[in-house]
């Protein structure tokens, strides 16, 4: 075989070689983020449950302990007037913690499903953020499996983050609808909006997080926004059995 042939048949296999090489390691690398995630939830759930099933009732304890020291301290004001701002302060850190137990892991989504979980955000996002969310769901809701129902609640989730950190604006939508043999979910708002092409970066990990979750459950996900035209985000994952 001549030199030359020798040389083309050589650099074929190298080439060959580190696209082989190349497969395996993006093979590996959605397989370990698909682990990661799938951990990270996990993790999510059991703090959340810690949360909820421990500090919450202690906390709540600590509440009604205050509120029955108030009877027989009734005749000192200053007592008095301390242990009521005790008790405001307890109640507030057991709401907070309660909201912290929420973001984490929300038990609804797993007891009332995806719509009521939606519902859900969209009254806490309107309570903490002051953005009015509307959550549309048509009916009959779509029937999904754990893993894609939390993907699409994750993505609401940070869809709704980003309208509140970015898009100065004052409400946004939610809709969970039945398409194409699956369920298809948009966050939309008509704020300030952006250029994907200039401004992606600086929402990269939220966007990359939320694209390997679709991934993940076998769906899409699609980002669509222009500066002063509002943002539209979709996901879409296969209906349970699809």
């Amino acid at each position: 075989m001549a030199a030359g042939a020798v040389a083309v048949v050589l650099g074929t296999a190298v080439v060959v070689s580190v696209l082989v090489q190349q497969r395996r390691f993006l093979a590996a690398h959605r397989e370990f983020s698909g682990r990661l995630l799938v951990a990270q939830e996990e993790e999510r759930a059991r703090v959340a449950r810690e949360l909820h099933d421990d500090l919450i009732q202690r906390v709540g304890l600590l509440t009604q302990e205050v509120v029955d020291l108030r009877v027989p301290l009734r005749d000192y004001d200053s007592a008095t007037r301390s242990l009521h701002g005790l008790e405001a302060e307890l109640r507030d850190l057991g709401e907070e913690i309660r909201r912290l137990a929420h973001r984490m892991h929300p038990s609804v989504l797993d007891n009332l499903g995806l719509p009521a979980a939606l519902r859900s955000l969209g009254r806490e996002v309107e309570t903490t953020e002051g953005l009015a969310v509307r959550v549309l769901v048509d009916e009959p809701a779509p029937a999904l499996t754990p893993a894609a129902a939390l993907s699409l609640y994750r993505v609401a989730q940070e869809a709704l983050r980003n309208v509140v950190k970015h898009a100065a604006a004052g409400e946004a939508t939610v809709r969970l609808a039945q398409d194409r043999g699956g369920a298809l979910l948009e966050v939309v708002d008509a704020g300030r909006g952006f250029d994907p092409d200039r401004d992606g970066a600086r929402r990269g990990l939220g966007v990359t997080s939320m694209s390997e979750r679709l991934r993940l459950v076998r769906g899409t996900f699609r980002i669509v926004s222009s500066p002063g035209r509002g943002t539209r985000t979709t996901a879409w994952v296969p209906e349970m059995g699809g």
